[in-house]
């Protein structure tokens, strides 16, 4: 059986090979995740910084929400505006778990990034893979005004998530995907001239993933991201800003003065930059708990420093809060139901209880330059 994160809370237990049920001077003995420090928000906004992280219709239901409340200026749907949860079938639209997530960041204070319009890769409904040229277009159309439409209190978009791949593609490297296959590269420009034309008013964003590795293979994404943006402008298409993923990891290494090379690049083009999907897998971090959260505070720290400091960067975002949250908590129990090792990624642990990573955050907020 698949564990999803709907139901991971339940199998922590098992999971983590510790109760979740403790007694009542245990739980008084441990601190709150508020308690005696400010919020994260009220850091990164005082110089200028919107701090959000990931979040799912599940976590509505949980104590997390009022978490995400004092911590959050920003929330992004996980999955929930994808165009495989919006439609599942042609005829099938599904609003229920965007509209309760976009309802909990107005009651809230707190704006909301829509993620995503157009993926080429992942998370696609089955019936847009057999399409036409014609009618994958009249689709992509229809997703984009409808969507965007109904959740026009929605002012950042991630048009167009994880474009660029391996693919061949006359001079561009893309990600192979049904968009690709019937549009071809133009997919992307008219995503975004579609995007334009309904919410003229709105910050459009090409988000991607990988940049932040300093192998091979992410510098390949630098220099394909870089040229596709360079093509983008050329052709006048609407662009305002670049989101870049931040799933670090624990094997690859992080050279910060080339990527903040890589970041003024981009700010050069005067395109704002946001910081979307921050995390750091552990893996090839001690066993011991608190060694590896040191590492991973360690990590978070620098890779901080180096981001935080180009004022280009307007916001950041974690891909989710607390590890029982993290897709990489949700692979380990699939991959291995009995292991005694969880991912460890995040600023607060399985019972949202505040990590190293979290102090390592807050410095970094505190160090940052103002934004302009």
């Amino acid at each position: 059986m698949s564990i999803t994160r709907r139901n991971v809370v339940a199998l922590l237990a098992s999971a983590i090979g510790a109760p979740v049920a403790t007694t009542a001077r245990a739980e008084k003995q441990r601190p709150r995740a508020d308690e005696g420090r400010p919020a994260l928000r009220e850091l990164a906004g005082g110089k200028g910084l919107v701090i959000g992280s990931a979040m799912s219709r599940y976590e509505l239901n949980t104590d997390d929400r009022r978490l995400f409340a004092r911590e959050l200026a920003g929330i992004t749907p996980e999955n929930a505006l994808k165009m495989g949860a919006i439609r599942p079938t042609k005829d099938v639209w599904r609003f229920k778990e965007a509209d309760a997530l976009l309802d909990f960041a107005q009651e809230s204070g707190i704006r909301v990034r829509g993620h995503t319009l157009i993926w080429n890769n992942d998370q696609q409904p089955e019936w847009i893979q057999s399409l036409s040229e014609t009618e994958m277009r009249t689709a992509m159309q229809e997703h984009i005004e409808v969507t965007m439409t109904r959740y026009g209190r929605i002012k950042i978009w991630d048009v167009v998530n994880e474009p660029i791949g391996t693919e061949e593609h006359g001079p561009y490297s893309l990600r192979d995907g049904p968009f690709l296959a019937r549009l071809g590269p133009d997919y992307i420009a008219e995503s975004f001239r579609m995007a334009r034309e309904v919410a003229p008013d709105a910050k459009l964003v090409l988000n991607e993933t990988h940049t932040e590795r300093d192998d091979r293979f992410g510098l390949d994404y630098r220099r394909n991201l870089l040229f596709l943006i360079d093509r983008l402008q050329d052709a006048g298409v609407p662009i305002d800003g670049i989101g870049l993923q931040g799933h670090l990891q624990s094997a690859v290494h992080f050279d910060l003065d080339a990527y903040g090379q890589f970041l003024t690049e981009i700010s050069n083009r005067k395109l704002f930059i946001e910081i979307t999907e921050v995390d750091v897998n552990d893996e090839d971090f001690p066993a011991d708990e608190n060694s590896r959260d040191k590492a991973v505070a360690d990590f978070y720290r620098r890779y901080l420093d180096c981001v935080l400091a180009n004022r280009a960067v307007k916001s950041l975002t974690f891909w989710q809060l607390g590890d029982k949250s993290s897709w990489y908590f949700e692979r380990s129990v699939n991959e291995d139901p009995k292991s005694k090792r969880r991912p460890r990624p995040l600023l607060f642990d399985v019972r949202m209880r505040p990590k190293p990573a979290l102090f390592a955050v807050m410095d970094a907020l505190r160090n940052m330059p103002q934004r302009i």
